[in-house]
């Protein structure tokens, strides 16, 4: 009897020392994963070409790594494969991985100056292509590309802030009290793209009158601008497509897909 519950405890011991992350499973040397979340599908990596994934990789010091889910990776020559290869479309999954590992598979990067012994690589697989099907939808994601192209070496010009998903200057001062939902306001403005195309304009007799947080008045993005702006106060806002009019356009056919938008707006009145 006594022998038997020494042998036990051995066995837990040893299990102790290889399961380095208990709520975690082994699934290959230094390598644990965790599930986090799940769709039913059953769309996994081993058909797959490309994929779409966040990743954030994170050590004692913070965050080490970003991929933003914008950019489509081809899983053939991807750094993050071995990671990859465990998920299906929709998971979302923690990995602790050792140092030495990372530093193994990213050969372009290096975390040598971590003083992690493992960091964590948390991952959410999006969508995954075959062959067939991503080459069907290339096009939409170069637009998509060269939009973030565009945007990135605009916003090198410019002195903006970044604030939930569009980038502003101020170029006016206000005065009063911040626009709140409920306001009843007057704006004016000039949209133009970022090769300075103008492609909408209302001041004057045109000014638009709203009432604040009313839903469908303006684009996401000028609504996320307007509310604290003040009396008078002109801006400067700059609305990647997703904050404007998104991967279809305008419905006027005027603003194309995957296109920035600049606005110079005013708050002429508020009441």
């Amino acid at each position: 009897m006594k022998r038997i519950v020494i042998i036990s405890l051995l066995a837990v011991a040893l299990f102790s020392c290889e399961n380095k992350f208990p709520d975690y499973t082994q699934k290959e040397d230094d390598v644990y994963l965790k599930l986090l979340s799940f769709e039913e599908s059953n769309k996994s990596s081993e058909l797959a070409d490309h994929a779409i994934v966040s990743v954030e990789i994170t050590g004692e010091e913070g965050l080490l790594y970003k991929h933003y889910k914008a950019d489509v990776v081809s899983l053939k020559n991807n750094e993050l494969t071995f990671l990859i290869q465990y998920l299906k479309e929709g998971d979302s999954c923690s990995f602790m991985v050792s140092k030495e590992k990372i530093i193994e598979e990213f050969k372009p990067i290096t975390f040598n100056e971590t003083t992690s012994k493992f960091v964590e690589v948390n991952i959410k697989v999006h969508q995954f292509f075959t062959k067939g099907e991503y080459l069907s939808q290339r096009q939409a994601y170069d637009k998509e590309m060269m939009e973030q192209l565009l945007l990135t070496k605009y916003l090198e010009e410019v002195n903006t802030k970044f604030h939930q998903g569009i980038y502003t200057e101020q170029l006016t001062n206000g005065e009063g009290k911040k626009v709140a939902n409920g306001d009843v306001i007057t704006i004016s403005y000039k949209g133009y793209f970022i090769n300075r195309l103008e492609f909408d304009k209302i001041s004057g007799a045109t000014a638009f009158t709203f009432t604040y947080g009313t839903p469908g008045q303006v684009i996401k993005g000028l609504d996320i601008a307007i509310k604290g702006m003040k009396k008078g106060e002109k801006s400067k806002i700059i609305i990647p497509s997703q904050l404007a009019f998104g991967e279809e356009g305008s419905t006027t056919r005027v603003v194309p897909p995957f296109t920035t938008v600049i606005y110079e707006l005013e708050i002429v009145n508020v009441k």
